[in-house]
């Protein structure tokens, strides 16, 4: 995710801390007392002494109408220094704290270790350049100063300004005081938020606001296969605006070419979210733009990878006729209008779904202007489409609420592909094949070689090998692959200079160790049409040398064949996947917050693919169906396992995972596909009661109604949480909008996944201290839900999950009630008892099948007022 936005979201940073002790300071705000009051009151229950709760300001608070709850994110400080991300959630209903999630410390004076620096920002600056490799510091310049915060100069080794502010930062029992310091690197690739201890210099921690899906199973290509018959999305129609809008796409619940065809959807835009439609920014009927621009999105072309505005968009005329052909057998590079459309399509269905479910303006949406008035508005989504920094993933960057977030769709490659830029030196003493980073400017390298002899450029400047001055041998580059040494001046304007010296493409030579860098184009870049590319410094001085040295080198210079490569601008189970980082990102602590989500046991990737999910039911679902995450971009067919160490189902036998694999799988997405385990689960129990309804707009279906709880749970929860945070939060929301209604049915769920009432979490900010549970909460107890009987009119097929089958050891048979004392036999295929027992049946009894021969078995469960069969296999 690179964001040219960045100078204005740090300065909103930097504005919004400075102004902590003034409108901000909680005593001062409209529920200040009462706040300060229930803390107060609960100091004993958080071990809080008068100076915890002492300086607390408010980073946001805002109305929530799906909960009728006030939303107040509260940030903890001391003597002035902010706590990073010690922000808690307090929820207000008729004037009493109708919920609190906490996150402030207690005995912070105790803990602190300094208040006054020993080293400075330039300090911190100099050292993480160093340790994150990112280039030679050049020229530091201060540019502006505030209390605790400072702005520098990109100094060389960023492509924005650098940010840094006095925070500090827990660790283990202490509070470090620390630079906080903001680096978005000059590779495009990574936006480091640094903590740098401001006692010795020494790093605490490093996180990268770039959420990249890194899709860790090799994806491979099979024969695709089509399921036509699916049921669209219902929506309701747009009564308010007709503007003629239409929009040839994979419409939604279609989650990808493999599951269904294009078609056209007429005005799909829905009258709450959108009212003025898709391509209006300015609350006035009739729309602004023509291209695929509007107040939610600007869906554009990136395949250079410099996030330029003047990057190509299709303009569907003013008829906003967005029908263009589409042919997979072509290179996507001759589809881009078809593929920018439906990125452009389902980023608006995201918004508009979304915000019928609680994702509004005051909520921290994503809108150009806010009709409400509410939130902080100018933040419309860059969506890239067929984004040329990288091939094999996609990305999504969250800047705080009023600041424009970045998504990036890559193309994938088939399996073995080098989708490098390459340099084949074809003789010589460096004969060989090089990888380099394309340019983010000129003509992109192809299938087809460029082949020619090297030759340096040289000019009259103290580097005679930089080309930024004058190029004196014009006649020895015509026709030739230029190679330049990197200098002082912009690349776009060197390669300009071998482009009118003659040469047809450049090769430009990095002068700082470390990895090549996609080169930016800087102020010439946008009249430079041949391609370029950076080779890293020791091959390319090597070539320097060897042309010094007087050898005739010829070589050719080519790219990737796209032809077969897929466009993920038409995956649209990915792209909801991107959308939803944007959403949990804004909610979780609030929507000036956009790094609440970086401790080990966040489930952001959980989120993700849950949203991915929802918005891709049919209803012709069944729980059980097995659903894989991105199986269209990997080249497997719809029944393939994708990306995910499981498909989503609530088949145990299918996904058996549960809150305890979250102690070894993968960080962060192994993480969040158990969270989006639970959060599945719990949509079908939703579906179970509720049924289903396509329409995502206005639908009151089981689906519907959890959606919005997901949602309302995210507001709820507290910064950096983990799964009991955010089981707590679903169970709270729940209350705060029907009374706990379905209490039972959440607890159930969560329960069985090993969430249940005793489960622990340990700290939020590791991944290997949860201890699962699966029991539900005691029939004694007033205050939690008393679930644990059955009647013999509840009682369906799934009240009881027997796992697994096939078996070989052992037979679990789990339920989410107490079914009392059954009697349990299991049958051979003659008919022959060989197993007879009688248990009290209530969460998971085993079974030893070990001895037992192979083959087909029937299972008999009875109770007083039920009986339950199944077909057990023994391998």
């Amino acid at each position: 995710m690179k964001n040219n936005n960045l100078f204005l979201i740090l300065l909103l940073i930097v504005v919004s801390a400075s102004h902590l002790f003034g409108q901000n300071n909680l005593k001062s705000s409209e529920y200040g007392a009462l706040i300060i009051d229930y803390l107060k009151e609960k100091k004993s229950d958080f071990n809080f002494n008068d100076q915890d709760i002492e300086q607390l300001v408010v980073n946001n608070a805002y109305y929530s109408e799906s909960t009728d709850l006030t939303q107040v994110y509260v940030n903890q400080t001391f003597q002035g220094i902010r706590i990073f991300n010690a922000i808690s959630s307090v929820a207000i209903k008729d004037d009493k704290v109708f919920y609190y999630a906490n996150r402030f410390l207690n005995d912070i004076s105790n803990k602190v270790n300094s208040t006054f620096p020993s080293f400075s920002p330039v300090s911190a600056i100099q050292n993480i350049a160093i340790k994150l490799e990112l280039g030679n510091l050049q020229n530091i310049v201060q540019l502006d100063h505030d209390r605790n915060n400072y702005v520098f100069s990109n100094a060389g080794i960023s492509t924005q300004d650098i940010t840094v502010e006095l925070v500090y930062v827990k660790q283990e029992e202490s509070l470090m005081l620390a630079w906080d310091l903001i680096i978005y690197a000059k590779d495009n690739k990574h936006w480091w938020s640094v903590r740098v201890n401001a006692l010795n210099n020494e790093i605490i921690e490093i996180n990268d606001l770039i959420l990249t899906c890194t899709f860790e199973q090799n994806h491979k290509h099979s024969e695709h296969s089509s399921q036509l018959d699916f049921n669209n999305l219902v929506t309701s129609p747009n009564s308010f605006l007709v503007d003629g809008s239409s929009y040839n796409v994979f419409p939604l619940p279609i989650e990808s070419p493999n599951h269904g065809v294009r078609q056209i959807v007429t005005e799909p835009a829905s009258p709450t979210a959108s009212p003025f439609g898709w391509h209006d920014d300015d609350g006035i009927l009739g729309a602004e733009y023509t291209i695929a621009r509007g107040n939610n999105v600007w869906a554009k072309e990136d395949v250079k990878g410099n996030d330029s505005r003047l990057s190509f968009s299709p303009d569907g005329t003013s008829t906003l006729n967005f029908d263009f052909p589409l042919d997979f057998n072509l290179s996507p590079l001759d589809y881009q209008e078809a593929a920018i459309t439906n990125l452009f399509y389902l980023n608006n269905m995201m918004h508009d779904i979304w915000f019928q479910h609680g994702f509004d303006e005051s909520a921290g949406n994503f809108q150009t202007t806010n009709y409400s008035n509410q939130g902080a508005g100018g933040d419309f989504v860059f969506a890239d489409a067929q984004d040329g920094s990288g091939f094999n993933n996609a990305n999504f960057g969250t800047p705080p609420d009023g600041f424009s977030p970045r998504m990036q769709m890559f193309l994938w490659s088939p399996p073995g592909t080098n989708v490098s830029p390459r340099v084949v030196i074809e003789n010589g003493s460096l004969i060989g094949t090089y990888e380099g980073v394309g340019a983010g400017f000129g003509a992109l390298f192809s299938a087809t070689p460029i082949s020619s002899n090297l030759v340096l450029a040289t000019d009259t400047g103290v580097d005679i090998y930089d080309a930024c001055e004058g190029i004196v041998n014009s006649a020895a580059l015509n026709g030739n692959i230029a190679v330049i040494r990197r200098g002082t001046c912009e690349f776009g304007a060197k390669v300009l200079a071998a482009e009118n010296a003659g040469a047809i493409a450049t090769i430009v030579v990095n002068n700082e160790p470390g990895p090549a860098i996609v080169m930016g184009a800087g102020a010439q870049g946008g009249f430079v049409s041949i391609p370029s590319l950076m080779l890293p410094q020791g091959t390319g001085e090597a070539l320097i040398t060897a042309l010094i040295n007087g050898e005739n080198i010829t070589a050719s210079l080519l790219g990737p064949d796209l032809t077969d490569f897929i466009d993920g601008d038409f995956d649209n189970g990915i792209i909801a996947h991107e959308y939803g980082h944007g959403i949990s990102n804004r909610l979780a602590g609030g929507p000036s917050a956009a790094g609440c989500l970086q401790n080990n046991e966040q489930m952001g990737e959980g989120w993700s693919d849950w949203f991915g999910l929802m918005v891709t039911m049919k209803s012709t679902d069944f729980s059980d169906d097995a659903r894989g995450i991105g199986t269209f971009a990997i080249s497997e067919p719809v029944t393939g396992e994708g990306i995910r160490p499981a498909r989503y189902s609530t088949d145990f036998t299918e996904n058996g995972f549960t809150y305890n694999a979250s102690n070894t799988l993968a960080q962060p997405h192994g993480i969040g596909f158990v969270w989006a385990t639970v959060l599945w689960d719990l949509t079908w129990a939703y579906i179970d009661k509720y049924g289903f309804d396509p329409d995502l707009y206005n639908g009151n279906g089981g689906n519907n109604k959890v959606m919005k709880l997901v949602i309302d749970g995210l507001k709820l929860q507290p910064c950096g949480p983990g799964f009991v945070d955010g089981r707590d939060a679903i169970l709270a929301a729940d209350i705060a909008t029907t009374g706990g209604v379905d209490q039972c049915i959440i607890w159930e769920v969560f329960a069985a996944r090993g969430l249940g009432l005793a489960a622990q979490q340990g700290s939020s900010n590791s991944r290997i201290d949860q201890i699962e549970d699966f029991t539900m909460p005691p029939s004694n107890d007033p205050s939690l839900a008393n679930c644990s009987s059955l009647s013999v009119d509840e009682f369906s097929e799934d009240s009881l999950s027997v796992f697994p089958n096939p078996t070989q050891t052992e037979l679990s048979i789990s339920t989410r009630y107490d079914l009392g004392n059954v009697a349990i036999t299991l049958v051979d295929i003659n008919g022959r008892v060989v197993l007879e027992m009688q248990k009290e049946l209530f969460n998971t009894i085993t079974i030893n099948t070990s001895q037992l021969q192979s083959g087909l078995y029937i299972l008999s469960i009875k109770g007083d007022d039920f009986s339950y069969n199944e077909k057990i296999i023994k391998n």
